[in-house]
């Protein structure tokens, strides 16, 4: 058993975390989370879960190169039932040790654990002729999690947009902006989406950017740098979402969203 220094503040290593106003409303804050290992936000999502007992939890909204939706195995699940969900330390250990190393396991981890609702993921990673095809998880409680995997932005916004969902996480991985991902088909060789299409998806005033920030509860953001053809690539889209949303920049004192007062 390993012994803490602070039993009370236990995070997964080398993530760094902001509060934030709410982007759409001014009785609400959020926390924004920064990680290079995906896996971490399986703890924030989690944290916020036990931090505000919501009747039901969010929907994950995320934006991915990967599916990131493997299913977890008969030990896993094991695993999963014996986790105390209300213990920092004991889930950081988790998201660090325990849940796949490949960081494809942790959405179905979390919706196993009823800590995520439906989910919603725009994708580039095609896995034979049913990649596109809704699927579904019974949690550990009996409760039915829809996942519905999206080709383009536009289906996503579809769905979203005609959709009942109230609440959601909101997750990007940097390696998303990648069009040709090197790493993942063995070339080696990396495109990218241009800026002007990044910041036009992104722009607070998008349907479908709107429809998150107004329901927004968190927000997680993995930089997967390998994943991005190297370090200063994913250095320079987490900069870009900073410059496109943030004022100061993302972890400067007083950091806050561009359109409201300083936090």
């Amino acid at each position: 058993m390993i012994e803490f220094r602070n039993p009370h503040h236990i995070e997964p290593p080398s993530v760094l975390r902001q509060i934030l106003s709410h982007p759409a409303n001014d009785t609400e804050v959020i926390e924004l989370a920064v990680f290079q290992e995906h896996r971490y936000a399986f703890f924030y999502w989690n944290k916020w879960m036990q931090d505000n007992k919501p009747k039901n939890p969010p929907c994950l909204v995320s934006l991915d190169w990967h599916q990131d939706l493997c299913y977890p195995c008969e030990t896993e699940r094991e695993w999963l039932d014996k986790l105390d969900l209300t213990s920092d330390a004991e889930v950081a250990l988790f998201s660090w040790a325990k849940l796949a190393g490949n960081n494809d396991g942790h959405i179905l981890c979390a919706a196993y654990l009823n800590l995520i609702g439906d989910i919603y993921v725009h994708c580039r990673q095609e896995m034979g002729p049913n990649t596109w095809q809704d699927e579904e998880l019974i949690d550990t409680y009996g409760n039915k999690h829809t996942i519905k995997k999206f080709k383009t932005y536009e289906g996503l916004q579809d769905a979203l947009l005609k959709s009942s969902e109230s609440s959601v996480f909101f997750d990007i991985d940097l390696d998303f902006f990648s069009v040709n991902n090197g790493l993942s088909d063995g070339s080696f060789e990396f495109t990218y989406l241009q800026e002007e299409e990044i910041r036009t998806m992104l722009d607070k005033d998008h349907p479908l950017i709107s429809w998150i920030f107004e329901r927004i509860k968190e927000f997680t953001i993995a930089t997967e740098p390998e994943h991005c053809g190297g370090l200063l690539k994913s250095n320079k889209f987490l900069d870009l979402i900073s410059d496109i949303y943030f004022n100061p920049e993302l972890f400067a004192p007083k950091c806050n969203w561009k359109w409201k007062p300083k936090y």
